[in-house]
């Protein structure tokens, strides 16, 4: 579950990065949709790789909970980690200061993030799923009637 939940933490992180070089305009649109696809399907292959490489004799309940359980603990827990500090931060420096500007921001950023990563979770139990169903399939016809 602990790999799972670095995974899923990568991929929030990875995502927020990428979105907040496109929105700075460090990023072309092309490079933003290429960076996108290129990290998205990274990600994906390893959260599989990372699942498929767990005892293949477990049911799919564990495996659906499992991974349910490290993207909980991931939507919990990064944003307790990034916001807390933020919003003391806010609490603390005067509104002059615009720290405003960074919260509001930052939370959007950690929603897409967030929301990139439940992606990669679903896509990759859907790969994982396939690729077992694929293999049931197979075993079947070669051992015949």
């Amino acid at each position: 579950m602990l790999a799972l939940a670095a995974v899923d933490t990568l991929a929030a992180i990875g995502f927020a990065l990428i979105y907040a070089a496109g929105g700075s305009r460090l990023l072309t649109q092309g490079a933003f949709l290429v960076s996108l696809v290129v990290f998205f399907v990274s990600v994906t292959a390893l959260w599989a790789r990372i699942e498929r490489s767990r005892s293949g004799l477990r049911d799919v309940v564990a495996r659906i909970g499992r991974g349910s359980l490290a993207l909980i603990v991931v939507i919990v827990g990064l944003p307790a980690l990034v916001l807390a500090p933020l919003l003391g931060l806010q609490e603390a420096l005067p509104a002059a200061a615009g720290f405003a500007d960074v919260v509001r921001p930052t939370l959007v950023l950690l929603l897409i993030a967030l929301a990139w990563a439940v992606v990669v979770n679903l896509a990759g139990a859907t790969i994982v799923a396939g690729a077992a169903l694929w293999t049931a399939v197979t075993r079947r016809s070669r051992a015949g009637p």
